[in-house]
């Protein structure tokens, strides 16, 4: 059996280990057919934009073709008329997705090392190299040379690469946007703006040794800041309707992945890691789902990943009114804005600018397109695609909009759950609803509060699984312990007055019991087992 390789965005590790590939190559086609100069693709974080760079520098690449060869072997392009471009050129492919130090000369000098490892492997070149030509590249390869050199390096490496080979130049740079974010989010983006621009200013337009460019990111930083000279650029993006596929799983793909590892695409599958519409294409979160054919276990693991700040400072940062459509959208309603491709960092300091926020959750992959209002105007309704990101949203609701002190509450609450201490699980729990500052209090809010909470405190250690979307409809959360010696049963009830909320919980209790919850954990052997109503009216609680 294939094994399940999470992370692994090397194409000729992935295929060589044996490890399960969904096959994009068809991709590879499109692009060659397409024929464009320079390609920008942009997806969300963790949806193989990675991966998808080094399939193409593995097909490319001359000067590993003979053992990369085998590397396609029964994939869709070796049956392509387009494998004939298999080999044929020399690459420089490089990934920014380390760029992301806290200070501009840290990013400087991570990217001098780049291209200093660059220079080393294609050291071959000085062969055809003049003497003051071996001079500059040694002085590049050495991390001697002059900023103006760094800049132009990538631009001049492609003129002596199509020299040796007698053969345009592919460049293929991935995660170009990282450290224009961390610019961004840690006061340097001017500067690094200004380096990756003339960078790719050299490299990329008016290079006669250029063949094709491909980049990847996660936004399109508007063309006015840093593409501003590349006439020649396609965004390929979440709206557009080539390379719908290539990014993500399809259904299809998704269904056969798991049913491979013994699973089934179930209705609760598509409720935690469906939900992204790309033109009419659902996809899946692939991240998600190579860990759930992994573990086996519905858990929130594309959200745990790094990566959220911007969304978090952002969020935490917003007007009452942003931060109100925000908790509207945990509770499963849309929300319009207009599309806009052009957006930039610097655009996001506009903090009470909706439509800003909606583009960015858009782009990454907290939203997903829910239905066409005006198609003309880009006007669309939004909606978060799924649980996985719904847990997301809630925490940063539960945390970020909140004081500083929520955190020693939900450790408290955690604590105090483990003990079966309910006086102070009510106590922190009130504590957490009397600090925020904005809420819906809904029937769907509260249970994805505490989906939020649960999943924060006991990840790890613990299963936590919730039936109110779909499933059994049995419980509204239950949590295992991995060891199986502890699980526990919440019901949860929302009160339409305080005075009722004693009976609530009493008839939640009777509830549990006359319906036996328990026997769910029973059939995963887990040997203590406790039961909690929990009934909400407005920010209070009590937990019975």
């Amino acid at each position: 059996m294939k094994s399940v390789s999470i992370g692994n965005d090397d194409f000729s590790d992935l295929i060589k280990s044996n490890s399960y590939y969904v096959d994009k190559t068809n991709a590879i086609e499109e692009l060659l057919k397409n024929n464009k100069k320079v390609v920008l693709y942009t997806r969300p974080r963790r949806f193989g934009k990675s991966l998808f760079i080094s399939m193409l520098e593995h097909f490319f690449d001359i000067d590993e073709s003979c053992s990369n060869k085998d590397l396609f072997k029964g994939l869709y392009i070796s049956k392509s008329p387009y494998f004939s471009e298999f080999g044929s050129f020399p690459v420089i492919s490089l990934t920014f997705k380390n760029l992301k130090q806290n200070t501009y000369d840290e990013v400087y000098e991570q990217f001098v090392m780049l291209i200093e490892k660059l220079y080393t492997e294609k050291s071959y070149v000085l062969e055809v190299l003049d003497e003051d030509e071996k001079n500059k590249f040694k002085r590049i390869k050495s991390g001697q040379a002059k900023y103006s050199e760094y800049q132009d390096s990538l631009f001049q490496l492609s003129i002596w690469l199509e020299r040796y080979h007698q053969k345009k130049v592919v460049i293929l740079i991935d995660e170009y946007d990282a450290p224009i974010q961390s610019g961004y989010l840690n006061g340097f983006y001017d500067k690094v703006i200004n380096l990756i621009r003339s960078v790719f200013s050299a490299c990329l337009k008016t290079n006669k040794s250029l063949k094709m460019g491909v980049l990847t990111g996660v936004l399109r930083v508007s063309k006015e800041s840093i593409f501003s000279d590349l006439n020649n650029l396609k965004v390929y993006d979440m709206m557009s309707l080539h390379y719908l596929e290539s990014f993500g799983f399809t259904e299809k793909e998704t269904k056969e992945l798991l049913e491979y590892y013994g699973l089934e695409l179930t209705s609760d599958v598509k409720n935690f890691y469906d939900g992204y519409s790309m033109n009419g294409v659902s996809i899946y979160n692939p991240w998600s789902i190579l860990n759930y054919a992994d573990e086996k276990i519905l858990n929130s693991y594309w959200i745990n990943t790094s990566g959220n700040d911007l969304i978090i400072k952002l969020l935490s940062e917003t007007s009452k009114e942003v931060k109100i459509d925000i908790e509207k959208l945990a509770t499963g309603e849309s929300i319009s804005f207009t599309y806009n491709d052009k957006l930039t960092y610097l655009d996001l300091d506009k903090k009470q600018s909706k439509n800003n926020i909606l583009n960015l959750m858009y782009a990454s992959g907290y939203l997903t397109i829910d239905q066409v209002i005006d198609e003309a105007f880009r006007k669309y309704s939004v909606k978060i695609p799924n649980e996985e990101v719904k847990i997301f949203i809630l925490k940063i609701i539960s945390y970020a909009y909140a004081n500083d002190v929520i955190d020693e509450y939900v450790s408290n609450f955690g604590e105090a759950l483990k003990n079966d201490n309910k006086e102070e699980m009510e106590k922190s729990l009130n504590k957490m609803l009397e600090s925020m500052s904005y809420m819906v209090t809904c029937d769907n809010f509260y249970h994805g509060y505490m989906l939020g909470i649960f999943q924060g405190f006991l990840r790890g250690q613990y299963i936590v699984k919730s039936n109110r979307e779909g499933g059994l409809g049995r419980f509204d959360v239950l949590i295992e312990k991995k060891d199986r010696n502890f699980g526990c049963i919440f019901e949860f009830k929302i009160a339409e007055k305080e005075s009722e909320m004693e009976n609530l919980a009493s008839l939640a209790k009777k509830q549990m019991k006359e319906k036996e919850y328990y026997k769910e954990l029973q059939l995963d052997k887990v040997e203590n087992i406790k039961e909690y109503a929990l009934v909400f009216y407005e920010k209070k609680c009590v937990v019975r």
